[in-house]
């Protein structure tokens, strides 16, 4: 990754991090109106999607629209439109629709959904759901039961023990917590680490256990429990280091020095940049000759500091620093490189409330677009367009940057992000409204599918971010 792409994003996530202090909005609920508009929404889908059961593309969209029934409640429904996938798919999706009868507040139903699941791996991480549920609603007898269910040489059945500790902890009871988490460390001790890249494996639950005993006063077990898991590091992978790395806190203060040193040796043998260091000199070589061009782009954008969050919450760039990150742009080479910055110059700006310079950095990726004759490139850029103008709440130019995508899927997924984000600031019908122009079947419903994870408060990945991230 070139140094520019990094000082850009940088700028991006800081900008949106500003934005969001002290702003986190509690988890929402759907209304009933929007339950009943995401309802019609599903079952416009559903009927479009049917005869088309067989092709890949519904097959994905299938497996969507179930959860979202369960999380309107009808779960008699999202179990129908399951039997539409082969046998083979229908249990990794069981433990959404899990999740989702939880949200609605129907967990009796929920261990009902995932007691009948005959896979093993959905069917213990569905189990750790309920149990977590269980455990935060007081029922801890209950949580027991249902952790039972776990098989016991599955890292899910320690994680079940160490959800019912957290809850007693926060209850005040620390002698039962203490008890069942001594427990929780003898079997954790038997487990096996992954082999297929997991964050959740037996070295990442022992530091776990550790970090829970030294929040309850117990250094020496924690300690003793530190140790046990350094001692598994070496046939430990990449994903398991990474998840033990969670576990480690790096506040020093009031921790006797021997859990100190423990803490910082483990965390040193668990560094997860160290089977990377290849890579990373690699990368540097393959690139240096992009960084040697757009030198001057990195020295032009890195003095940029973002303004105080103004009286709207929102972090603000000047026009001084927007049109220096501008100019820097035009400066990148190669062209592909300057085309594919200018997406995320244009994310930057807009973020920073510079919606014209946004604007202008998609042009300078067109005129590249133009240069090379590249038309996906072009797709791309125009959707980002679309994308920031949606941002602006300009839905009508957001519609009108979207129908200057030629290519089919493009234009779709940019549908998609647009019609979330209608969605999203209260206009639900003019999103149903650009769905139900689609003259392809498949686009109308992956339109329809997101306006209802929309009206749902659903997590979403629009095509736009998608591309941000490859």
């Amino acid at each position: 990754m070139c140094r520019l792409h990094v000082v850009l994003f940088s700028l991006l996530v800081a900008t949106m991090n500003l934005s969001a202090q002290d702003s986190t909005p509690p988890l929402h609920t759907p209304s009933a109106k929007e339950k009943e508009q995401a309802l019609a929404a599903l079952t416009a889908a559903g009927s479009i999607l049917f005869p088309l059961k067989h092709k890949p593309e519904a097959r994905q969209l299938i497996a969507r629209i179930a959860p979202l029934l369960a999380a309107v409640g009808d779960i008699a429904g999202a179990q129908e439109v399951l039997m539409l996938l082969p046998a083979k798919d229908r249990d990794a999706i069981q433990p959404q629709i899990v999740a989702a009868q939880i949200r609605t507040g129907d967990v009796g139903g929920a261990l009902q959904t995932a007691t009948a699941i005959r896979s093993d791996d959905p069917q213990a991480a569905a189990l750790l759901l309920v149990v977590e549920a269980q455990a935060k609603s007081g029922e801890v007898d209950a949580a027991m039961r249902t952790a039972g269910l776990i098989a016991a040489e599955r890292v899910e059945s320690v994680q079940a023990l160490l959800e019912v500790v957290e809850q007693q902890k926060l209850a005040g009871k620390r002698g039962e917590a203490t008890q069942l988490l001594r427990h929780a460390a003898a079997a954790a001790a038997g487990l096996m680490n992954s082999n297929g890249g997991e964050f959740d494996c037996g070295l990442s639950v022992l530091t776990q256990i550790a970090n829970i005993q030294e929040s309850l006063g117990q250094s020496a077990e924690a300690l003793k429990t530190l140790q046990l898991a350094e001692g598994r590091v070496s046939e430990a992978d990449a994903g398991c280091k990474l998840g033990a790395v969670r576990y480690l806190q790096d506040d020093d203060a009031g921790r006797p020095e021997g859990l100190k040193n423990e803490i910082a040796g483990f965390r040193e043998r668990l560094d997860p940049t160290a089977d990377s260091t290849g890579n990373e000199e690699q990368n540097e070589g393959d690139s240096s000759s992009a960084e040697e061009n757009g030198a001057n782009a990195t020295s032009a954008i890195q003095p940029i500091q973002l303004q105080q969050p103004s009286q709207n919450g929102q972090a603000t760039l000047t026009r001084e620093q927007a049109q220096a990150a501008l100019d820097s742009l035009r400066r990148v080479r190669p062209l592909y490189l300057r085309a594919r910055e200018a997406m995320i110059t244009s994310q930057m700006l807009m973020a920073g409330g510079r919606t014209r310079e946004a604007e202008e950095a998609i042009q300078v990726g067109l005129e590249v677009a133009e240069a090379v004759q590249d038309d996906n490139l072009r797709g791309m850029l125009v959707a980002s367009k679309a994308h920031a103008l949606a941002e602006a709440k300009d839905w009508e130019g957001a519609c009108a940057a979207v129908g200057e995508i030629a290519n089919g899927p493009q234009r779709t997924n940019a549908l998609v992000d647009i019609a979330s984000s209608a969605v999203e600031n209260g206009h639900a019908q003019l999103a149903l409204s650009w769905a139900t122009e689609e003259a392809s079947p498949l686009s109308e419903a992956s339109v329809l599918v997101a306006i209802a994870e929309a009206l749902l408060h659903q997590p979403q990945q629009t095509y736009f971010i998608q591309w941000l991230h490859s």
